[in-house]
């Protein structure tokens, strides 16, 4: 299995226009090393990292222990172009996470352990500014920031896996996108794609286990909070 961390964005949000967000420290510890060592616990040692925005910090700080691809759109496009960008760097089964996206490492595990040959993993609980989800026949039938909060079913936080199998639809509808001028979209959409064109996309949640995709400078100091028990 291999991992995969979209990590080629801006972090406008921030209020910081050099340090890309995954550098941000976590007492000692940036986000993306954190992330790096939760892959590695669980064996999981083949690593394939999407940079745009500052790279060079990015490689200067984890070394050579992952593959890089570049993104060099990145002032003008989102995560589905980065995914695009990765495609002949993936050959295996596959979890890909957002590099802002700071989680226990149980998450990742459940996400690991799910027999689905594509699963989104899911907080019940609703909140702002992230991909809600609906669910029906134990399924995700939607995936989107448009679906009315009475109607969704929880969250996608950002980290999903991927068969190898299932790879070579995801990456046709990704493809299919980027060909059609869709370069700013999140690969959310090719994966609303699989899921019109009869693809199943399973979930599973993140038990109660903390997690935040860190946007703002609030969002960070609340990561610090929830994870200072257990950031190595």
């Amino acid at each position: 299995m291999m991992g995969l961390i979209l990590a080629a964005g801006t972090g406008t949000r921030m209020g910081n226009n050099t340090t890309p967000k995954c550098l941000l420290d976590l007492d000692g510890i940036s986000i993306i090393e954190y992330q790096l060592q939760c892959f590695k616990k669980f064996g999981i040692d083949d690593i394939v990292v999407v940079v745009g925005f500052n790279s060079e910090m990015i490689k200067k700080r984890i070394g050579t222990d992952v593959k890089y691809v570049n993104n060099l759109n990145f002032q003008t496009t989102n995560n589905l172009y980065s995914m695009w960008a990765a495609n002949s760097s993936i050959n295996d089964d596959f979890v890909c996470v957002y590099s802002d996206l700071l989680f226990h490492k149980e998450i990742l595990k459940n996400c690991i352990n799910s027999k689905s040959n594509a699963c989104l993993m899911v907080e019940k609980k609703t909140k702002e500014e992230t991909m809600r989800v609906k669910i029906q026949s134990n399924r995700i039938i939607q995936v989107n920031k448009l679906i009315p909060f009475d109607e969704a079913n929880g969250n996608f936080i950002g980290m999903a896996k991927f068969s190898k199998d299932e790879k070579k639809f995801l990456f046709a509808e990704i493809n299919e996108l980027i060909q059609a001028g869709n370069q700013r979209s999140y690969y959310t959409d090719a994966i609303e794609k699989l899921i019109s064109n009869g693809r199943s996309v399973n979930y599973a949640y993140t038990e109660g286990y903390p997690w935040v995709d860190i946007d703002t400078m609030s969002d960070h100091s609340t990561a610090k909070i929830i994870f200072k028990d257990f950031i190595p």
